[in-house]
This record gives structure tokens, C-alpha cells and sequence, in this order.
């Protein structure tokens, strides 16, 4: 049994290594494992099967993350937010179902490149309070689904509160959990096969572990801000050249 699974994850040294960089930059600068492993991962995968692959990973650190700060999490937000995920799941399984997998990939890379300038241009201060906080899940939702990454709209909403860090990331955790599961969910009740991602995800497992440990082993000694400059760079070179090879194949 040892030996078999040995072999299989020898057959997947390039997705491993992809999802390693991905957990290591994540552990460094805080975000990328997503948002960076998706457009990577995709080198090497199917669009639709990349995305609940995605998703599984997000789960196994977010509940990992989630359990340790979960005293400092704010419950009655993330309600609200979830709140939101129920009505964004149908929309955005939708989506997932209408595209066939080129166009998705290319959905997915337009999604990235866009959540990124927005992060990077956008400076206006949202108010926290219910309705924003149902129509930020609802947004949640429909990107957790179609690219496997509920973030973008979570920070765009959020980065520039005055909810104290801690908190913050506590909430983060916590919420996506919830998110993620709740879109994996949504595959099953759509009858979407995830059979072969959790196949793949069980190869995958020890680079997501891997990159997370020598990322942590490191962290006092990378210059973060060099590296979230370099992500943004790697990012908009990867997924412009994946928009550009779909659209000209």
C-alpha cells in the first residue's frame, strides 16, 4: 500500500511542486494558496477538476488554522457572511456547470487578474453591517465555486475595517471553512463527480504540508514584501499567458 502510493506521488511531482510554492508563499505573505496554486495547478489539471481539488486543500489548512484561532473569531460576522454563501452557491454552481473547461480556465484567470487589481487599486472603506456582510458571502460564494478561492471579496470587503487583526484572521479562517465545504457541498447536491479530486487531493497533501513547514521554518528571513511583489508579478504573467494560449489553440 505504502509503495503504491509512494509511486503515485512520484507521478506527481510537477502539481506537487506547483502546490508546494503556492503553501510556502502563502506561509510567508499570509495569501497565495489559492490564488497562486489555481492558475499553477491548472499547467497541469482540468479546469473543473483543479477548482474542487483547490477547495478540499483550502479545507484541510483552514480547519487546521480555524481550530487554533477560533476563540478570537467573530461568529455573529461570519453568520452573516454565511448567510450570504447560501444564496451565492446556486449562481455560482451555475456558472461552474455552464462552461466547458477551456472557457472556465479562462473565467478563472480573468477572475484572478481582476480580484488583484482590485485589492491593489481599491481603497475605499467599507461599513460593516449586515446587508454588506450578506452581499460580500453572496460574492464569497459564486468565486468559492467557479475559481475555488472566497477570498478576494472577504478582503475587499474587509481589508480596510477596523476590525483588529486578530480578529480579522480568526473570522477569515473560520468563514472559509464554512465557505469551502459549503462549495464542495454544492458539487454533490449538482451532481458533479469530486471522486477524481479527492483522488488527486490525497497526493497533494504532503506539498500543501511541506510548503506550509519550511515557509514557517523561513519566515523571519524573507523579505515579505519583495516576495507579495513578486506573486502579483508571477500572477499577471501566468494567467495572461493562459488567457492568451486558450483563446489562441
Amino acid at each position: 500500500m505504502l509503495e503504491a502510493y509512494a509511486l503515485g506521488v512520484e507521478a506527481h511531482i510537477g502539481p506537487a511542486l506547483a502546490l508546494f510554492t503556492a503553501a510556502f508563499l502563502q506561509s510567508i505573505t499570509g495569501f497565495g494558496l489559492v490564488i497562486v496554486g489555481a492558475p499553477l495547478l491548472m499547467l497541469f489539471y482540468d479546469a473543473k477538476l483543479t477548482v474542487p481539488v483547490m477547495l478540499m486543500l483550502s479545507c484541510c489548512g483552514n480547519m487546521v488554522q480555524g481550530y487554533m484561532a477560533r476563540k478570537k473569531a467573530d461568529y455573529r460576522l461570519t453568520l452573516y457572511l454565511a448567510c450570504g454563501v447560501v444564496f451565492g452557491l446556486p449562481v455560482g454552481f451555475f456558472i461552474f456547470d455552464s462552461m466547458n473547461a477551456s472557457q472556465l480556465k479562462i473565467f478563472i484567470n480573468i477572475l484572478i487578474l481582476v480580484s488583484n487589481s482590485l485589492m491593489q487599486l481599491l481603497h475605499v472603506q467599507v461599513r460593516v453591517r449586515r446587508r454588506n456582510s450578506l452581499i460580500a458571502g453572496f460574492f464569497c460564494a459564486i468565486t468559492s465555486v467557479t475559481a475555488g478561492m472566497a477570498g478576494p471579496p472577504y478582503l475587499i470587503y474587509l481589508a480596510r475595517s477596523s476590525i483588529p487583526a486578530d480578529v480579522f484572521r480568526a473570522t477569515c479562517f473560520v468563514f472559509f471553512l464554512a465557505c469551502n465545504a459549503s462549495s464542495l457541498t454544492s458539487y454533490l447536491v449538482g451532481g458533479h463527480p469530486i471522486a477524481p479530486a479527492a483522488h488527486e487531493f490525497i497526493y497533494l497533501l504532503p506539498a500543501l504540508a511541506l510548503g506550509i513547514v519550511c515557509g514557517n521554518l523561513v519566515f523571519n528571513h524573507m523579505p515579505r514584501e519583495l516576495i507579495k511583489k513578486s506573486i502579483f508579478i508571477i500572477l499577471y504573467v501566468t494567467c495572461s499567458g493562459s488567457i492568451l494560449y486558450e483563446l489562441l489553440k
